[in-house]
């Protein structure tokens, strides 16, 4: 069953566009990465999947039904955790926790796990939300959206602001939760932690859905990267490879993707004095410069 369905919807804030004829779904048990830079649509895509929004056209579907203003009975369903968490800053963390769950029928059943996870101390559900670090209000707010077990969690780049101890226990939460049957829509502009931790993946630009695809499928797609180092008296012009982008130059070293025929790229570097030449392993890095490098030449 699709979680969550969004039929060609639109957004537009008066003449502005916020995005335009999104359609896409995310299905039970996924863990579903929805990529793109700041100001793609991520975060109006989320707002209209929580009802803090609602579509100029088309519909959203939460768990198989629609929804629209005069309905929130997915609420209860979901963990949520906006892109600026910005909690009551004079309570205490656990004041905080506590007042929220006042507000939902489900209990926080994961409160305690989560805090040993993060390694959330006393002193520090005790410290008013205002003397946090913005480490440890992102923390908080990660625990807020997931402590009730909720069936869908939706969450808006979570890990800003997170060390890489904290980024990983964050990954191996999402991991248990994946396989306890949960339902998970992360939105994020970082690359390797989409790879590392979702089924598939939705790329925005500049409010559209570029592709919907497995982490698999995009690997597959994904072109080559080409590093070129000329000798320095052979540099002052990126030679003109057939088939390849040039993304990047830094003094006698140029950047490629290979879009094309790798063999006719060979033959042409063939013809050039060349200092050294590297193919990297692609990653999600060399998708992410196709689709947002296009046309902005």
């Amino acid at each position: 069953m699709s979680i969550i369905k969004v039929e060609a919807v639109s957004k537009y804030y008066g003449p502005v566009v916020g995005v335009t004829d999104l359609s896409f779904s995310v299905e039970e048990g996924e863990i579903f990465g929805f990529l793109g830079p700041n100001g793609a649509g991520k975060t109006t895509t989320i707002r209209l999947l929580m009802q803090l929004l609602y579509p100029s056209q088309g519909r959203i579907f939460l768990f198989g039904k629609p929804i629209d203003r005069k309905d929130n009975f997915h609420r209860e369903k979901i963990g949520y955790l906006p892109g600026e968490f910005t909690p009551y800053r004079n309570m205490s963390s656990l004041q905080f926790l506590n007042y929220m769950a006042k507000y939902r029928s489900n209990p926080p059943q994961l409160r305690e796990q989560l805090l040993k996870r993060f390694d959330y101390t006393e002193q520090n559900l005790h410290q008013k939300i205002k003397n946090l670090s913005h480490g440890n209000r992102q923390k908080l707010g990660i625990i807020y959206a997931m402590e009730h077990s909720p069936e869908l969690i939706i969450l808006d780049e979570p890990t800003l602001g997170l060390d890489p101890l904290m980024q990983e226990a964050f990954y191996e939460i999402l991991r248990e939760l994946h396989e306890s049957g949960k339902t998970i829509f992360l939105s994020s502009h970082n690359l390797p932690e989409v790879e590392k931790i979702c089924h598939r993946v939705g790329i925005i630009r500049e409010g559209n859905i570029v592709t919907v695809e497995t982490i698999e499928n995009l690997k597959k797609k994904r072109p080559r990267r080409l590093i070129l180092t000329l000798p320095v008296q052979n540099s002052s012009k990126p030679p003109i490879l057939p088939g390849t982008q040039l993304i990047e130059q830094a003094g006698n070293k140029f950047t490629y993707l290979i879009d094309g025929d790798i063999r006719s790229v060979l033959q042409e570097l063939a013809q050039i004095s060349i200092e050294d030449i590297l193919f990297p392993e692609p990653d999600l890095e060399d998708i992410f410069l196709t689709y947002y490098q296009k046309n902005n030449s």
